[in-house]
């Protein structure tokens, strides 16, 4: 029996960091490596999507194909996790919440460092590894942790390196979901 896929929504407040976010998450958790299967969508109108302007990316990252994906009304209703990169959308938050969305709502650039450390320290069955990533997300809000990360947040959208650590927090999360399961 094939399990239902892992909804991860993207909540940036700027819609052009989600955008690209949401494209660079979605290429990380789409290797052979990951764990379960994840469907990352952003909240985002899809004519905004395909109305963006994109950013000078690096060669790396133009070379992605994965696109960005609006959520559905199903996505939304079976998100699992909702997360961020320069700070969350307040207001797209708050709607969810409205609607009955209970997913745990986390920075990705803050809370990959305490999934990483998790990890180094499970041995999780493979059908338990989304729970385990829920709730740590939970236990990660819970403890103080933050929407917003200060260096997401003083973002510098033409730089270069802005758009690499990104991505690289993409690639940890993905890394350290996988190792959740070693």
């Amino acid at each position: 029996m094939k399990s239902e896929p892992f909804v991860v929504l993207v909540s940036d407040r700027d819609a052009t960091v989600g955008i690209v976010s949401a494209m660079l998450l979605s290429s990380a958790l789409a290797t052979q490596r990951t764990t379960f299967d994840a469907r990352v969508r952003v909240l985002v109108e899809p004519e905004i999507i395909t109305g963006l302007e994109a950013p000078e990316l690096p060669e790396e990252i133009r070379k992605i194909e994965e696109v960005a994906i609006s959520a559905s009304a199903v996505d939304i209703k079976n998100a699992n996790l909702i997360v961020a990169f320069s700070g969350m959308d307040l207001v797209k938050i708050k709607e969810l919440r409205e609607k009955g969305v209970a997913a745990p709502a986390v920075n990705l650039c803050q809370f990959v460092d305490n999934l990483e450390a998790l990890a180094i320290h499970s041995d999780v069955a493979p059908n338990d590894v989304r729970d385990v990533v829920v709730g740590a997300a939970l236990q990660f809000g819970f403890s103080g942790g933050s929407s917003n990360c200060s260096i997401c947040e003083a973002k510098e959208a033409n730089s270069i390196d802005y758009w690499l650590n990104i991505a690289d927090t993409c690639s940890r999360f993905a890394q350290a979901v996988h190792e959740l399961r070693s």
